[in-house]
């Protein structure tokens, strides 16, 4: 997949449209290479280096990179139908190019000299970022002086920039947001030891003293309020953190499709079954019925993050943000559509039986993989039903950037 330079405005024109679907051609191609080197990947805890280059020479890290920077400004539903394309094949390489996207989509809001310094000496530059505050903040003439640590940071091992999360004060008010690092500055400590999630090489960032200019650093108020738009007219507002969160769910889909896909196929093929009542697996009712179930609670999680993520492109290409109530929703079609995708596995787990959990079988690595990704905290389905909830019913909400 080559890049393209453009600066043409939107809505997309038909053959741009055509280029979004091939994206996700060229994930379902890349899929299977990813697949093949995913016992690696998981033993070293990132991604193994032919991942690292097939997911590169597709072009799938630069989804969320600008056009006008050789990038391919996907929307969200590419992102998240690419994500779920991948993680089939390796969930650890989906996560990764999700991470990509939205890191890229957050540098898109600064100015364009920051953009310059990023993109132009490399298009396919990989950006990564943990966006939880850590760390020490000091204000000093010109910018930031950061110290400390960022735990979690997905593909930091490939990654040419970072983005970190801080509080700094504005006029005296703690302002949540994220400074723009190059990674050659960050020592990385090798803190990544998970049971779902290995490949992903989430590892800590540590600094002393590194000075970030104040054009690094962008607050999550400032892209709530659509700085991107206001500094670069004619690209797509970023509807925060909608934008950022949702091709994770992607992943999440999916790893549960895989999983189905697995457990159809070796029941199909005539699996015997360990009951009285039936020589194969296939002719037990309840296996059906389970089958049918997770199928079913798939497309379910499919339907909802799509629907999300086309709402989300249709008011991003308009340059609106949706009203709180919308966000509350589409916050929940993410986190119950990922609930129910890890619902999936679990019910195919309960038909494949216990011989899924060694160490051999990529069911237990779904089953490891979506118990880990479905517990992100900005998925967590008890704190989406909450917001929505206290939205219907009209109850106030404390004050906050990242609904």
């Amino acid at each position: 997949m080559t890049h393209r330079n453009s600066r043409d405005p939107l809505p997309r024109t038909a053959d741009e449209a055509v280029t979004e679907a091939q994206l996700v051609h060229v994930a379902r191609f890349v899929a299977p290479v990813v697949s093949a080197h995913v016992e690696q990947t998981e033993q070293q805890r990132t991604l193994a280096e032919p991942s690292v280059k097939a997911l590169r020479e597709a072009g799938l890290f630069t989804l969320g990179t600008p056009r006008r920077y050789g990038g391919h400004g996907a929307g969200v539903r590419t992102a998240v139908d690419v994500c779920a394309e991948l993680a089939a094949g390796c969930a650890s390489s989906s996560r990764l190019v999700g991470i990509a996207y939205g890191a890229a989509l957050f540098a898109s809001q600064l100015p364009d000299a920051v953009r310059t310094a990023v993109w132009e000496p490399d298009p396919d530059a990989l950006l990564c970022g943990a966006a939880n505050p850590s760390g020490s903040v000091t204000a000093v003439p010109g910018g930031l002086q950061l110290g400390g640590r960022w735990p979690w940071i997905s593909g930091i091992d490939h990654a040419a920039w970072v983005l970190l999360g801080i509080v700094r004060e504005d006029r005296g008010r703690p302002e949540r947001g994220l400074a723009l690092v190059p990674a050659s500055e960050l020592t990385v400590a090798d803190t990544w030891h998970m049971a779902g999630m290995r490949g992903t090489g989430s590892r800590t960032a540590t600094t002393k003293q590194l000075f970030v200019p104040d054009e690094r650093f962008v607050s999550f108020a400032e892209i709530a309020e659509g700085i991107g738009i206001q500094r670069h007219p004619g690209e797509a507002r970023v509807v925060f953190p909608l934008s950022i969160n949702l091709p994770l769910v992607g992943t999440g889909v999916g790893i549960a499709r895989g999983a189905l896909e697995l457990v159809v196929r070796d029941l199909a093929g005539g699996k015997r079954s360990v009951s009285p009542l039936h020589s194969h697996t296939a002719e037990a009712a309840p296996h059906q019925l389970n089958v049918a179930q997770a199928a079913t609670l798939i497309d379910t999680a499919r339907l909802h993050v799509r629907r999300a993520a086309d709402e989300v492109d249709e008011v991003a290409r308009e340059g609106r943000r949706p009203d709180l109530e919308t966000r509350a929703r589409l916050r929940m079609d993410g986190s119950h559509a990922m609930r129910c995708a890890r619902d999936a596995v679990s019910l195919l787990l309960d038909t494949a039986g216990a011989s899924s959990f060694s160490d051999d079988s990529p069911l237990q690595r779904a089953w490891r993989d979506i118990g880990t990704a479905s517990r992100h905290a900005a998925l967590s389905v008890e704190t989406s039903r909450e917001l929505y909830g206290r939205v219907l019913l009209g109850r106030p909400l404390p004050h906050t950037d990242v609904v």
